[in-house]
């Protein structure tokens, strides 16, 4: 039930006093005792709590920050209401996710090329140079093979520029696995494991790369030519 504006709260308590008069407040009323029974003095006491009834109707409340919001677009100027706030809006969350996008992916790449520099380090260090570039050779050559099976697996979403993208991080996903493995294999596994990860990588970045060359260097032709 709610509350009205103004309502009456309860309360008892006792106060004593250095001598010896008792205060006995109970239910809105104060009771003095003195030494003298025969002496009693009753003192009205109330507590208000104001401030609830406007809270009362979820409803009232609602209409009334709608107008208020009403009241203060009004108070702004014309240009202000003019703005295409939506479009701008719009154009705000492109940007946002546009460099979200860029910083996970240059995010990767860092990761990447460390991951890659302590490689060549832990080859150089247990003398095995060697395995470097064999495993280099042999990821580029794997990730083209699992690239050009995905496009004859799936011809209808290869030609497309989105899936050719999905089956690259897929290939991706898949060399990231195997250095994922060769950490907890022995140092020669390891080695030749993680470069064959890493050239798997860089054919995938390669290949990505090469993408978005062919898109960018098609976009002003597509805006010469329309049609």
């Amino acid at each position: 039930m709610a509350l009205t504006a103004s309502t009456v709260a309860p309360f008892g308590f006792q106060i004593k006093l250095l001598d010896s008069h008792i205060f006995s407040v109970h239910s809105g009323s104060c009771l003095l005792l003195a030494p003298n029974k025969h002496r009693q003095t009753i003192i009205k006491c109330s507590a208000k709590v104001t401030g609830f009834g406007q809270f009362g109707d979820p409803s009232k409340l609602k209409m009334q920050v709608v107008d208020f919001g009403e009241k203060l677009w009004q108070t702004f100027p014309e240009p202000v209401k003019e703005f295409p706030w939506k479009k701008a809006e719009d154009i705000m969350l492109q940007r946002l996710l546009f460099l979200g996008k860029e910083a996970f992916k240059w995010s990767l790449i860092t990761l990447f090329a460390f991951s890659s520099l302590s490689d060549i380090l832990l080859s150089i260090s247990k003398n095995k140079e060697l395995l470097i570039p064999l495993g280099l050779f042999i990821g580029c050559v794997v990730s083209d093979i699992f690239k050009e099976t995905s496009k004859e697996l799936f011809p209808s979403s290869s030609a497309k520029e989105g899936g050719l993208k999905m089956n690259l991080v897929v290939i991706g996903a898949f060399f990231v696995f195997v250095k994922v493995v060769a950490a907890f294999l022995a140092v020669g596994g390891r080695v030749l494991l993680s470069h064959v990860g890493n050239g798997g990588l860089l054919q995938v970045l390669w290949v990505w790369r090469k993408i978005q060359e062919e898109r960018n260097s098609d976009m002003p032709s597509l805006v010469e030519n329309p049609e």
